[in-house]
């Protein structure tokens, strides 16, 4: 959690305006100081003592300072740290008195700690929750210890009141813990019940853990209470902004984007936002799909009728609420699906960015067409250049294929064999960059950049994409070097020289190395497809549609073996040797042999062709 989170100086704004009209509390009404000082006690026997001051510690007991027990209190804190005791007391009778000392300290802040948490209003509803139940369950312990009539002289009263107290001591000291979390830290909301699980979940005694756990029940119906209203309506039932879900309509626009701006997730919808510092920890886990939840909520029509909860929500346990909020994570992801394929042309556009990205279609031609500029170095290609250039490749394509105008060429700000190392997709990749090109060209950068309608930016998502453009700028490497072999190839068969026989077979060799890794990457891209095709008939959600989608590009990289990065490593040996060399240096430079065959020493070491 953050040191000084933006949501809380804001909330705290909101909350001070809100409940400005209830004015200050009255000061709490438990332990007033006494002002006057101690009375000395004079020709007061001990059996005397014994009797009022047996009555004055269940007193003390019940919230009150007496005229012999008083607390006394340090400059830097607003606790009482110690108990002071008449002196004028029997030194026994003062030191039976101080054996209350812990417990006394215990139950002040209980009760005065519980007074602020219900009275001020910078708490929230499950803060005064639970100090109502702490005050409650104390209240019900000490009832019957003040209250008591057990009282035997010969035994001496104090002793046996200690021994009744002690038999309480232990819940007392968890009650005071907890009281003491929620005032001093300012918890609220999901904080208050990660404070709780956290404290149980460290618990030893069992009497312990069971009176944490009931106090943990107490805040727990009203969070999952709320949960049951967002994940199955979409709405919030919560003035006091202690949900993970805050309404945006109480907010300016410079709060929103200060606390959006430190949250991973985001929701869809412009009038709520997440806060996920008030989510339960032990929730963490189920916070996307509570969020998506709300946002599928968002993407149905908004026509459609809210039914009533399915269950009471309030009854549910963690794993319970859990389960249930998967359902209908899941029932609402099919909904969505069902309705988003109804109303766009979502078939179609996967079809689309497949073919682009994938299948890799008319790459031959864009290379063809404009090769005089995808040789040069990126410094000398403009803006207006690379924009025509991306017209003119998306425009054709989009004829037959609507969805690629939703792309542009663009640059990248490295090559796709450094951006493939540092992704993550190969296990083995080397930890360090590889070395840079001192002028690269604007075929090492050119990509594909990936603006989508906003509906269907849910069913085919930009990091999807970003996926599918590792394939594409891959092949586009490969059409590159294949292209520029068969020229150098057609070049040398016109001079029909018996003396270049030898660079003619390295050629080939080389066209050979390359068509194969094109073609083991366009089989595996066929074979993906088809798989995708087919799952994709029994796909009955979003996160189905997603996670197919991303499955396409792992099954590419590993039937084509590109996940390993010693094959990755000698395709981009080949292509950087085509493309450094040209094919003014494929047909007459005197280290093409010898760079071939180092490559093939390597290919050959490794074990990646026969």
């Amino acid at each position: 959690m953050a040191a000084h989170p933006h949501w809380k100086s804001a909330r705290q704004e909101i909350i001070s305006k809100r409940f400005a009209f209830l004015g200050s509390y009255p000061p709490c009404p438990w332990y007033r100081q006494l002002k006057s000082e101690f009375s000395a006690l004079v020709n007061v026997t001990p059996e005397e003592q014994e009797h009022f001051m047996n009555d004055e510690v269940r007193l003390f007991l019940a919230g009150y300072e007496t005229e012999n027990i008083r607390f006394g209190y340090g400059s830097d804190s607003d606790a009482p740290i110690s108990l002071r005791v008449n002196p004028s007391l029997d030194p026994f009778m003062r030191s039976a008195v101080e054996r209350f000392k812990n417990i006394l300290i215990d139950i002040w802040h209980i009760r005065t700690y519980s007074y602020d948490l219900k009275h001020d209003r910078s708490f929230s509803l499950t803060a005064r929750a639970v100090a109502y139940e702490v005050v409650k369950r104390l209240n019900e312990l000490l009832q019957r210890i003040i209250e008591g009539d057990d009282y035997d002289l010969a035994d001496y009263g104090l002793n046996t009141l200690s021994r009744n107290v002690s038999t309480v001591k232990s819940s007392i000291k968890v009650y005071a813990d907890v009281v003491k979390a929620v005032k001093k830290d300012g918890l609220i909301g999901g904080q208050v019940l990660t404070m709780l699980h956290r404290a149980r979940e460290n618990a030893v005694v069992s009497k312990d853990i069971q009176d944490l756990s009931e106090i943990f029940e107490v805040a727990w119906k009203i969070f999952a209470s709320r949960i049951g209203i967002w994940v199955e309506q979409g709405l919030v039932d919560d003035c006091e902004l202690e949900f993970i879900i805050w309404p945006t309509s109480a907010l300016s626009s410079s709060a929103i984007a200060k606390i959006t701006s430190a949250s991973k997730l985001k929701l869809d919808s412009k009038d709520y936002i997440l806060v996920e510092d008030l989510c339960p920890s032990f929730l963490m886990r189920l916070l996307p799909s509570i969020a998506k939840c709300g946002n599928y909520i968002y993407m149905l029509e908004k026509a459609q009728v809210r039914e009533p909860l399915s269950v009471d929500w309030a009854k549910l346990d963690i794993i319970g609420l859990q389960r249930k909020v998967q359902e209908i994570e899941k029932a609402k992801s099919a909904m969505v699906l069902k309705q988003l394929r109804t109303a766009i042309p979502f078939d179609s556009a996967i079809r689309d960015t497949m073919t682009l990205l994938l299948k890799a279609r008319d790459l031959d031609v864009l290379i063809r067409s404009k090769e005089s500029i995808l040789y040069r170095p990126v410094e000398e290609v403009s803006k207006q250049q690379l924009r025509r250039l991306s017209d003119a490749f998306i425009k054709g394509l989009a004829v037959k294929f609507p969805f690629v105008s939703n792309f542009k060429l663009s640059y990248s700000t490295s090559i796709v064999f450094e951006e493939l190392r540092a992704f993550g997709l190969i296990v083995d990749a080397p930890k360090e960059p590889l070395p840079t090109k001192e002028q690269p060209i604007a075929l090492d950068l050119l990509t594909l950049t990936y603006t989508p309608p906003a509906k269907m930016g849910k069913l085919i998502p930009i990091y999807v994409v970003s996926l599918y453009v590792f394939v594409f700028r891959v092949c586009l490497q490969l059409h590159a070097a294949i292209n520029c072999l068969s020229d150098a190839m057609f070049e040398l068969g016109l001079t029909r020289d018996p003396g270049n026989f030898r660079r003619a077979a390295i050629l080939t060799s080389l066209h050979r190395n390359v068509l194969d890794l094109t073609v083991s990457i366009a089989d595996a891209v066929t074979r993906a497809i088809m798989d995708f095709e087919n799952e994709m008939a029994k796909a009955d959600s979003i996160d189905a549609v997603l996670r197919l989608q991303k499955d396409v590009v792992h099954q590419i990289f590993k039937e084509s073996r590109l996940d390993q990065w010693k094959k990755v490593a000698y395709l981009q040996r080949l292509v950087d040797l085509i493309s450094s060399h040209g094919v003014n240096g494929l047909l007459h430079s005197t280290s093409l042999s010898e760079d071939y065959y180092v490559i093939l020493e390597e290919v050959e070491s490794m074990q990646l062709i026969e």
